[in-house]
């Protein structure tokens, strides 16, 4: 296995330098990552062509810093910082440099809910109390439903009176008066606002408020040492990304912007900071690595709890690998050309996140950027063509920026 580091250049620095991590430099890093000594493993030659496209990317002058990891076999195969901070800042993306995980943060809340689910504090399967999410016709939802994206609401219900800055109480009241799609459990609709009522059932059953209880219930037991919640604890952080936008120029190129984000009142929804250090500790949790999930967990949170059929079509440009879609306890399924992949994506202006899993290789990837730009966007088809022989992997070649 070849177990390497790569920084790529930035507009402020040298070239390139690629070190291989030696076992002492492993010793001395912190027990939250699952290491072992690099050993040379040819099945793994794919990562080659693979950094080259990462250099490609983090190169393009819409982005400003990119931090990726991949795992194969269960072994970290390769660590990857790119860029800066903030253009022309001169500090580094570090593998503790915060990023938004936004809508990974779902998956992160649905793991916490089967934590506290498996302790026996709360059961998924009982209705929410409708003081929390009032659905139209009076009707109820589970948090299982609510987790899988399957309370029958219109897609997106109140995102643009959160956006606008409707306070979270009202916003609750309104979701009696919205449009129902289906009964709750029928259909498949991605939500937002909808995840809020869990921050209360969370809370309770946890016995803290919902944000301590993510910290020790989640990112404590998984073993995630830079993780936090909101753009306070982002922008007081050592190291953090800026948001870089393409809509916000001077003399032609992004600038660094204001973090801030409406989705911060969404704290279970999308109000996730996470190192990569983070991402490889939340992919070895959920990959059963590292021991810090119990199997039970990792079952119920990846379960698919119905297809998704809306999300299959909107993959398009991927018709050609992705067969089926689904969608877990904040985890959506993917039928890869016959491969199980587990996967979420989040996305606020100026950054990205993406986490891929497939549990029954021991693989995955995960990534963090910021920047607007689509290119990182198709680094994962460009990986799994690369790994698995299934094509050319000239996603990002496709694009037309």
């Amino acid at each position: 296995m070849i177990l390497c580091s790569w920084t790529a250049p930035s507009a402020a620095s040298s070239p390139a330098l690629y070190a291989q991590i030696t076992p002492a430099v492993i010793a001395a890093m912190e027990p939250t990552l699952v290491l072992t000594p690099p050993r040379y493993d040819t099945r793994l030659t794919y990562l080659n062509a693979f950094r080259e496209r990462l250099d490609e990317v983090v190169a393009r002058d819409y982005m400003a810093g990119l931090a990726v990891a991949v795992i194969d076999q269960g072994e970290l195969v390769m660590v990857y910082t790119g860029g800066e901070v903030a253009v022309g800042s001169g500090d580094p993306v570090t593998d503790r440099t915060l990023f938004r995980a936004a809508s990974v943060s779902k998956g992160m809340t649905g793991t916490l809910m089967a934590l506290l689910e498996h302790e026996g504090r709360l059961s998924l399967n009982e209705s929410v109390p409708r003081e929390l999410l009032p659905l139209p016709h009076g009707r109820s939802a589970t948090a299982t439903q609510i987790l899988a994206q399957r309370t029958g609401l219109v897609p997106h219900a109140l995102d643009r009176q959160m956006e606008s800055g409707v306070a979270l109480y009202d916003l609750r009241n309104r979701f009696r008066t919205q449009r129902a799609v289906c009964r709750p459990g029928t259909c498949y609709s991605y939500q937002n606002v909808t995840f809020t009522s869990l921050e209360t059932l969370g809370a309770q059953a946890a016995g803290l408020p919902f944000e301590q209880a993510m910290r020790a219930w989640m990112f404590e037991r998984v073993g995630m040492p830079d993780a936090t919640i909101g753009v306070d604890d982002l922008i007081t952080a050592e190291s953090w990304a800026r948001p870089h936008r393409r809509r916000e120029r001077v003399g032609g190129l992004p600038v660094a912007g204001d973090p801030e984000s409406a989705y911060d009142t969404t704290v279970s929804a999308a109000g996730v900071n996470v190192s990569l250090r983070d991402m490889i500790a939340y992919a070895q949790a959920h990959l059963g690595i590292s021991g810090r999930l119990p199997q039970a967990v990792i079952q119920r949170v990846h379960a698919s709890q119905g297809d998704t059929p809306e999300q299959t079509r909107r993959l398009y440009r991927l018709s050609e690998r992705i067969n089926s879609t689904g969608y877990g306890l904040g985890w959506r399924t993917y039928d890869w050309n016959g491969r199980q992949l587990l996967t979420h994506s989040g996305y606020l202006s100026g950054y990205g996140a993406q986490i891929y899993l497939e549990p029954a290789t021991g693989f995955a990837y995960v990534g963090l950027w910021n920047a607007d730009g689509d290119a990182p966007w198709w680094l994962f088809p460009t990986l799994m063509d690369l790994r698995t022989g299934d094509g050319p992997g000239d996603w990002i070649d496709q694009l037309d920026e």
